[in-house]
């Protein structure tokens, strides 16, 4: 009778494991569900990039609609007085008032409602027509390398920038101002043709940096002051 017993509770046993185990929990755990679609980055369409925009105040943006997105927010920033303004839309087409005459660059961020990653589009650059002018000033360099806020080491560091004119027959030099004072006021090269330059910095410690470009008519602008740091 025991021996019956005893098997008669092995059996009970099997067909509580069969059943769902020990843990009672019955099946596996599903599989969690897959993150939400991120969106992805616009094209720009205008204005063109580093042209001139046609006359008046009033500056029609369009651009590119793109996947997994629900808003757009573009940004517009004047590149003399590094004021900026902004605007979110559900569209691709947006109209904003600016100051004649100025150069701007512009750009959009894709948001989606679902996620909490966005993309940017590329960065352009334009001049809104004012007065008649038979030459633009460039336009203000894009500091690439040392990036900001950045660290290198010391001895010969590479100094990379971009320049660009609306005026494509112009020919364009720069000065290079490097030091560890805030503006830098040590002027390291002058009417310096390149985009690229080899620097040596020795002693570690916090540096800026900026460029001065120069078309040959005599028209000039200033990038804005970029930091970073030497490491020895």
């Amino acid at each position: 009778m025991n021996a019956l017993k005893k098997l008669f509770t092995l059996f009970i046993i099997t067909l509580l494991y069969s059943c769902g185990g020990s843990s009672g929990g019955g099946g596996d755990t599903p599989p969690p569900p897959p993150p939400p679609p991120t969106p992805k980055a616009t094209t720009l369409i205008a204005p063109a990039d580093k042209t001139e925009c046609l006359d008046g105040e009033n500056v029609e943006f369009s651009w590119n609609a793109s996947e997994n997105t629900d808003s757009y927010t573009i940004i517009i920033k004047n590149l003399l007085t590094a004021q900026s303004v902004s605007q979110t839309t559900t569209s691709t087409k947006v109209t904003i008032k600016l100051e004649v005459g100025q150069p701007y660059s512009w750009y959009v961020v894709s948001s989606s409602n679902t996620s909490t990653t966005t993309a940017e589009s590329g960065k352009w650059k334009f001049y809104l027509k004012g007065e008649q002018t038979l030459n633009y000033a460039p336009f203000p360099a894009d500091l690439t390398s040392p990036k900001s806020e950045s660290s290198v080491d010391a001895g010969s560091i590479k100094f990379e920038w971009s320049g660009s004119d609306v005026d494509t027959g112009d020919t364009l030099t720069y000065d290079i101002y490097i030091d560890s004072a805030n503006p830098p006021t040590t002027r390291v090269r002058t009417g310096y043709a390149s985009s690229t330059l080899d620097y040596t910095i020795s002693e570690g410690g916090t540096y800026y940096w900026k460029i001065v470009t120069k078309d040959n008519h005599g028209s000039n602008s200033e990038s804005g002051v970029s930091m970073f740091k030497v490491v020895e």
